[in-house]
């Protein structure tokens, strides 16, 4: 079973007859990514049903637009569910969107019942602005997407009495984390769970915080057995190892999360992901916050003179990527070895869990 299947066998039940479980969490985080300005309300006092806006979302919807992976997957999931009996009636509202060339951030409201709700966060889409933020979280904190998170709870929850989900994917599920730990205390208190579901984690200073301890008990961090994004930066050691269908970066689709009925099916995290997370946290006790400032300005400044517009010009041109790696020079020695490693790391295809190549770099060509 996977995510499809789940909705496939539950959407006929109601949260009164089925409660809420980790794989509604996954629908609910993926929905942070549809589009869904015009169609839902920036406030609580113009609720709409999801149904009603399914209906209306895919009278307007162009299939032929290209979209990354997260957002075609959060699209089916919409279309899967707007007419069922368990989500047809949830409300939506509180629908925030901000992408332009500095930032990218987008949150929604789905009301469960009276009583519950659920924050879905968005993790980052196809404008290279989302992507940039995510890279300078290894060196900045707070980025603008974390303040927009952290106000977005704060307006909207701090003068009502429900109890709050929290979650998101991929960044999404890192806003999530920071929206808690900031958030004032009458809306932490009502906050009871928070799912991280593949997003990076926090640097030293933050995870260390008095902030950070106040909300760890109620974070569930969900990994695919071959993670890389939700093992960015630092964070505990008590994850939750999902399978997936799929290696590599491919794991990191929430639509080949395997499914056992109400939960996602246990596993020990591969070597794959192992050696990843251990070459992470070496890097980031290798480089301090100023060595990662000037590698995240230097690689986008490469996407820029390359003609990178989104995520797309990346993935779906692999000549590209030689090129970005070509367009390094002019960038001190230094930065411009820990960048053509970083790209290596990220974008090369994997086969299978023999990753020692990936990890013990090309010595041939570096430097030059």
């Amino acid at each position: 079973m996977n995510l499809f299947s789940y909705i496939d066998k539950y959407s006929c039940y109601t949260f009164k007859e089925v409660e809420f479980n980790e794989i509604d969490n996954l629908v609910f985080s993926s929905f942070a990514y549809v589009s869904l300005s015009g169609y839902v309300s920036n406030n609580r006092f113009n609720k709409k049903s999801l149904r009603d806006v399914g209906a209306s979302f895919f009278r307007d919807y162009d299939d032929s637009k290209k979209y990354i992976t997260a957002i075609k997957v959060a699209v089916k999931v919409f279309r899967y569910i707007k007419d069922t009996r368990r989500y047809g009636d949830l409300l939506l509202y509180n629908y925030s969107y901000i992408g332009n060339d500095k930032q990218q951030f987008s949150a929604i409201t789905i009301e469960i019942n009276k009583r519950l709700v659920y924050v879905s966060y968005e993790g980052t889409d196809q404008l290279i602005s989302g992507w940039k933020e995510d890279f300078m979280m290894a060196y900045k904190f707070p980025v603008l997407s974390h303040s927009r998170a952290i106000d977005y709870l704060n307006r909207h929850f701090l003068f009502n009495n429900k109890d709050i989900i929290l979650g998101g994917h991929s960044k999404g599920g890192n806003l999530a984390m920071v929206a808690a730990m900031y958030s004032n205390f009458w809306v932490k208190d009502r906050i009871i769970c928070i799912y991280n579901n593949d997003g990076p984690g926090l640097r030293k200073k933050e995870i260390e915080s008095k902030y950070y301890k106040s909300i760890k008990d109620r974070i569930v961090h969900i990994i695919p057995n071959y993670s890389i994004v939700g093992l960015l930066l630092r964070h505990d050691d008590n994850y939750v190892v999902v399978r997936s269908s799929r290696k590599s970066i491919y794991a990191h689709d929430l639509s080949t999360w395997v499914v056992r009925d109400k939960t996602l099916e246990r596993v020990q995290l591969s070597s794959f992901s192992r050696i990843f997370d251990e070459s992470m946290i070496k890097w980031l006790d290798k480089y301090d916050d100023n060595e990662r400032e000037d590698f995240v300005n230097a690689l986008f400044m490469v996407f820029d003179r390359a003609g990178v517009n989104n995520l797309n010009d990346v993935l779906e041109n692999k000549k590209l990527i030689l090129k970005l790696v070509m367009e390094t020079n002019g960038i001190d020695k230094k930065t411009r070895n820990i960048m053509k490693d970083f790209i290596y790391v990220l974008f090369r295809d994997f086969k299978d869990e023999k990753i020692n190549p990936l990890f013990e770099f090309k010595k041939k060509g570096r430097g030059k």
